[in-house]
């Protein structure tokens, strides 16, 4: 393992980097690739203008820091995922309530701060946070250089708690940045939970404040064949969670809707993350892929598989033309936060979607999908010089697919800059 990597200060000096492949993403592959840094920014891809010899990084790969597009960081310090694999969702949901009851008070900045360390020293870059409490006030250095958008949850089928959470999303959005102009990589971005625990009144209108203070959505949808059932016919297990709870209120969703009717309203954001969307419908894929300049689709692959849902439409998907980025959920139905896996376990299973793909869901889409292509997902000249690199097997053979061979680990790359 090399050592961890420290994003480079503005004062840096100029350097160029060899590796034996650069991946840019959004062109092919550069053998024996250079790439020149200084001041936090990338000032040539391809050519060596720092003035000095090359450091040659040997026999590795180059790729721009991993985008990790969905987080639930709060439960970073788990050592194995919630229930069994395979439960049923409305049980999973019982054993996160039960697990947050004993949860001690406090440890959500903690967990935070484990989630953030374990994502960078992954080669994460950019992480999408679905924040049940405020954010952290101030972060270690190292991970304050892990850019985050913070969706503060709001959940609340209930018509009194509309009111309430749409003032908290407001609160939210005002106090943390709003974009990437702010110069800091943490903004603010709002999640209206779920169909079943979100009035639609709040849906519409949280929609709304993003279109107008111009911030990201994110919402989990078409999760589960659970949901699906509860849309059209108010039925089923998570019906039947929800009234133990106190939380099912049959006179807000009227019977017969689908995951469509929610799309129709998040395409009114400035921009929307549909998280999960396990089983969209092909007309709700073609509607995604119509709305593509604002609407994106995050594949959580192996949580996916945890539950054993039904294949993913993921191939479907980019014919149709989706935006798809990839996040790794969370521990409580992950084994870690290894973005790498993640694409690792899309390689394997999904053999006829080309690895130059694969990696551009991994790190460009996700950067698109929350507004922050300017700055990070690709190696180009003005981008954030946030970098991962991972250790090249030794031998030939296509770069693309060697990167993607299963002992391929991915972390940050060494120190940019001698002290």
């Amino acid at each position: 393992m090399t050592p961890p990597a420290q994003q480079m200060n503005a004062d840096s000096p100029p350097v160029a980097l060899r590796a034996r492949w650069v991946f840019p993403v959004t062109r092919p592959p550069i053998d024996g690739g250079l790439v020149t840094v200084g001041g936090g920014r990338i000032l040539a891809v391809g050519q060596n203008t720092s003035g000095q010899p090359p450091r040659d990084l040997g026999d590795v790969a180059l790729l721009p820091g991993l985008v990790n597009a969905h987080t639930h960081l709060e439960f970073s310090q788990l050592q194995q995922p919630l229930g069994q694999p395979g439960m049923g969702f409305a049980d999973w949901i019982r054993c996160v309530i039960e697990w947050r009851r004993q949860a001690p008070s406090g440890g959500q900045h903690s967990a935070i701060i484990a989630g953030l360390a374990e994502s960078r020293a992954a080669g994460v870059a950019a992480v999408g946070e679905i924040a049940a409490g405020d954010w952290p006030s101030a972060l270690p250095p190292p991970l304050a250089e892990v850019s985050a958008v913070v969706f503060r949850e709001l959940l609340g089928l209930s018509a009194e708690r509309v009111t309430p959470l749409c003032e908290l999303a407001e609160q939210h959005v005002g106090r943390m940045p709003s974009g990437p102009a702010s110069g800091l990589p943490h903004v603010a971005g709002l999640s209206p939970h779920a169909p079943y625990t979100v009035h639609p009144e709040l849906l519409g209108r949280v929609c709304e404040l993003s279109a107008v203070r111009r911030v990201p959505v994110a919402m989990h949808l078409a999760e589960t064949r659970e949901e699906l059932e509860l849309l059209q016919s108010q039925g089923g297990p998570l019906i039947e969670l929800l009234a133990s709870l106190g939380a099912w209120h049959p006179e807000i969703l009227p019977r017969g809707q689908r995951p469509l009717d929610y799309l129709r309203v998040l395409a009114g954001a400035h921009r929307a993350l549909v998280v999960h969307g396990n089983y969209l419908a092909d007309d709700e894929i073609e509607f995604l892929a119509g709305n593509r300049e604002q609407m994106s689709a995050v594949y959580c692959p192996r949580t996916h598989a945890y539950f054993r849902h039904e294949p993913y439409p993921l191939a479907k998907m980019l014919a149709a033309g989706v935006r798809v980025a990839v996040g790794a959920d969370s521990r409580a139905s992950n084994p870690d936060l290894n973005l790498w896996a993640e694409l690792q376990h899309i390689a394997e299973r999904y053999p006829d979607i080309a690895p130059g793909t694969i990696l551009r869901i991994g790190t460009l889409s996700g950067a698109e999908a929350f507004g922050l292509d300017r700055e990070l997902g690709s190696i180009e000249v003005g981008k954030s010089a946030c970098l991962a690199m991972a250790q090249l097997p030794p031998g030939g053979g296509p770069p693309l697919e060697t990167l993607f061979s299963g002992s391929v680990t991915v972390e940050p790359a060494q120190h940019l800059v001698d002290d």
